[in-house]
């Protein structure tokens, strides 16, 4: 039996890595622009962050039908994210926002590791622990500046 972590395929890696370059990218452009500059960089850094955590509930979406008998609890779950990045994109307040995004990214960083889905590789548990950390300091910054 081999108890050693299945080891991440470097393309999943280095997309899954390049996916954090606009967020951190966004987040230092917010932090170090000049004013307008920032201000477009703030709406960049929300907007990519919805289109982002819409993709993670996709994913669970691919892995629930994929698995061998459908789970209405499953795909209800995985269509979550999407409607949480829509509604956290709506509030006027953009701190507001960036709050719930990073909220809503810990949320799906929680659910993956603790519940992958079926069919889900294990390299993808350690990519996604990753992904999230990232994430989440960016969005802490994006926080603590507003």
């Amino acid at each position: 039996m081999n108890l050693a972590p299945e080891r991440i395929p470097r393309a999943a890696a280095v997309l899954g890595y390049g996916g954090v370059v606009p967020f951190a990218t966004l987040a230092l452009a917010f932090a170090f622009a000049p004013h307008g500059a920032a201000q477009r960089a703030l709406e960049g850094f929300l907007i990519y962050g919805a289109v982002i955590l819409s993709f993670l509930g996709g994913m669970r979406w691919g892995a629930a039908s994929g698995a061998a008998r459908e789970h209405g609890r499953t795909l209800t779950i995985a269509i979550l994210p999407s409607l949480w990045a829509a509604l956290v994109l709506w509030w006027p307040d953009p701190a507001a926002s960036a709050w719930g995004l990073l909220i809503g990214f810990t949320l799906m960083g929680v659910a993956d590791w603790l519940r992958p889905g079926a069919g889900v590789p294990a390299w993808m548990r350690p990519l996604r622990v990753r992904l999230t950390v990232a994430v989440v300091l960016c969005h802490l910054l994006v926080v603590a500046i507003l």
